[in-house]
């Protein structure tokens, strides 16, 4: 968790040897590039390499897409490890079996910070070793510019970029996977139309025999949109994206981008079957040395970097482990202050983690964490009164002084602004500001419409919920539009009745029904890291990952419709377990059988911001 805030944060943490056990530690090293900061074990040169590498590949989303952000207001901690040995320190679930795969990179999306984690004895080829830490990296880049992809299109540009190859001279884009190709070639292909509507809870998304040409086949779209000379010269790709803005329908953008699907589809399936295809080679530009600065770093640094991907990674009791072990080793140290102060937030030990995080902010005034959760904690116990209003106006507008490019930080400050008339403005100012940051968050845009709402735009409010209702594909999502739709119609009721009975020296204000709304409609702020903790929901879904871990717990990747939710059990012991609605605790499956089930899973919302939280049931649909 080095917190000292850049575009991104890259840091290469290499074995972690437990300084409890007296066990000798690596030397570290920090190397510091334009765009990411690099922290290894590895020597210079190996540091410098991995620091190149991470600023080409976000080089090619800016040469391909110039006008795509590519910089997230989260850190980006990559945690590149030097060998598989190091490579368990991190990921110990996936050396759990002897069957499991073992990832050479993978990426891990955060509320506050996103992580990577990979090896540096890996080297990418046709056949991309780290082919699934760029594929979850182009959904990040994606998420921070569209609200909302169709399917097919969100896994064919995250696959199409996922096999980029990084070499010392140059980059090469849309490689393709012999596996994949010789997929297409033996089977049947899916039909256009289906492949272009196919969602979420599709069987050609979820079920693995049809999943794998599923994916085959949106790489091949793609990669036909994107290198074919004619699909380039008619701006094929371009064309659809602005149609889908317009339609939200993936078929009917289709037609309107493609023109005749028939002929498309005949033209796509001869593209399919040729000898050889395309591929994109960019040169690299050569980094000065001035522009990489070098520095050394402590053990206690290190071992916060660990603690800090166990925190997020569903970890804690772990993190809460490492977090101490850094403290004994260097006491003053703001990031491990600020990490047990997110741990005793987590479990609403508020007086704690405050300590913790006012600690942390005075060691490190350039961390906009601490500012967030302080935030969070006044709301937590006053929640808007006037007088903590202004502390967590306060709070916010530093963190957002801080890190301009963090959303959550807009939306709360949004919410806490409606609450006073003189600020409503400015209400409405951090709404538009967190859905330009991160347009991908529903909630961001109902932000936006409560903000209308209290300054009584109403039209303009109306506009809003017609664009939530249109672009909700989630249960959450339509829950959310259908929430906002209330409010904007109890609104209008209530600044109807009150016109015809008040006169007209005593306009009512637009805001009485969001400040008289019950609480389950205020929230700190739609969208931060409290908007729904402790709330109880259920979801029908597939277990798409599992990791059982050797503390009796285990992480799920837990596949509903518009979103994967990434749910925790601390204790598989304490969960209860159900086949098809009927107690069946008795004899449960093990946690290693569950990949691949149907499931109804009850769960406690999550403290990250992550969609998920803790499992409370799991209700198994199918033997």
């Amino acid at each position: 968790m080095i917190r000292q805030l850049r575009p991104a944060i890259v840091v290469l943490a290499l074995t972690f040897l437990s300084w409890a056990e007296g066990r000798a530690s690596d030397s570290w090293i920090q190397v510091t590039s334009p765009h990411f900061t690099v922290v290894s074990n590895a020597g210079e040169k190996e540091a410098k390499r991995i620091a190149n590498q991470f600023e080409a590949i976000r080089g090619v989303f800016h040469l391909i897409f110039p006008a795509l952000r590519v910089d997230s207001g989260k850190p980006l901690t990559v945690i590149a490890v030097k060998n598989e040995e190091s490579m368990k320190t991190f990921l110990p679930d996936f050396w759990a079996g002897k069957d499991r795969a073992r990832p050479a990179g993978i990426f891990v999306p955060g509320f506050d910070e996103n992580f990577a984690v990979l090896r540096t004895d890996v080297t990418g080829s046709a056949e991309n070793s780290y082919h699934s830490l760029y594929h979850e990296y182009t959904h990040s880049i994606l998420r921070l510019n569209f609200a909302s992809l169709p399917v097919w299109l969100d896994e064919g540009l995250a696959e199409f970029y996922g096999n980029t190859v990084i070499t010392d001279k140059e980059l090469q884009v849309g490689i393709p996977s012999s596996r994949q190709v010789y997929l297409l070639r033996k089977s049947n292909f899916i039909p256009l139309d289906q492949l272009l509507t196919a969602d979420r809870r599709s069987p050609f998304y979820n079920e693995q025999d049809q999943a794998s040409i599923f994916y085959a086949e949106s790489w091949a779209l793609v990669h036909f949109l994107s290198l074919d000379p004619e699909a380039r010269r008619e701006k094929y790709l371009t064309q659809y994206l602005h149609e889908w803005d317009e339609t939200r329908d993936a078929e009917e953008a289709a037609r309107r981008a493609f023109k005749d699907l028939k002929k498309f589809q005949s033209r796509l399936d001869d593209y399919l079957r040729q000898p050889a295809f395309q591929i994109y080679h960019g040169k690299l530009e050569e980094k000065a040395s001035t522009e990489l600065t070098v520095r050394s770093i402590s053990p206690a640094e290190a071992l916060v970097v660990q603690a800090d991907f166990f925190q997020h990674y569903g970890h804690a009791a772990d993190a809460r482990r490492v977090f101490k072990q850094a403290l004994d080793l260097e006491p003053n140290l703001a990031s491990v202050h600020e990490g047990m102060g997110f741990d005793n937030y987590a479990q609403y030990n508020n007086d704690d983690a405050e300590k913790e995080f006012k600690q942390a902010a005075q060691l490190n005034p350039q961390d906009f964490r601490p500012y967030f959760y302080l935030a969070e904690i006044n709301y937590r116990r006053n929640h808007y009164r006037a007088e903590s209003t202004l502390q967590i106006i306060g709070y916010l507008e530093k963190a957002a002084q801080v890190n301009p490019n963090f959303a959550p930080a807009y939306a709360f400050l949004s919410v806490a602004y409606r609450q006073q008339r003189e600020t409503r403005e400015k209400a409405l100012e951090a709404a538009i500001k967190a859905n330009h940051l991160d347009p991908s968050i529903l909630a961001y845009w109902a932000d936006m419409g409560d903000a209308l709402i209290a300054l009584g735009r109403d039209a303009e409010a109306r506009a809003i919920g017609g664009k939530l209702t249109k672009a909700a594909r989630s249960p959450q999502e339509k829950s959310l539009a259908q929430q906002y739709a209330l409010r904007l119609a109890r609104h209008e009721e209530i600044i109807a009745g009150k016109r015809g009975s008040n006169p007209p020296s005593q306009e009512p204000d637009p805001a009485s029904i969001l400040q008289d709304a019950p609480e389950s409609d205020q929230p700190a702020a739609a969208g931060t890291a409290g908007a729904d903790r402790g709330k109880i929901a259920s979801e029908e879904g597939l277990i798409r990952e599992v990791d059982c871990n050797s503390s009796h717990g285990a992480t799920i990747k837990f596949a509903i419709l518009g979103e994967t939710l990434l749910l925790s059990v601390t204790d598989l012991t304490k969960i209860e377990y159900r086949a098809m609605g009927t107690n069946s605790t008795a004899d449960a499956q093990p946690c290693s059988q569950w990949k691949g089930h149907k499931a109804k899973i009850t769960y406690k919302a999550g403290e990250t911001g992550v969609p998920g939280g803790e499992v409370t049931v799991i209700d198994f649909l199918q033997h």
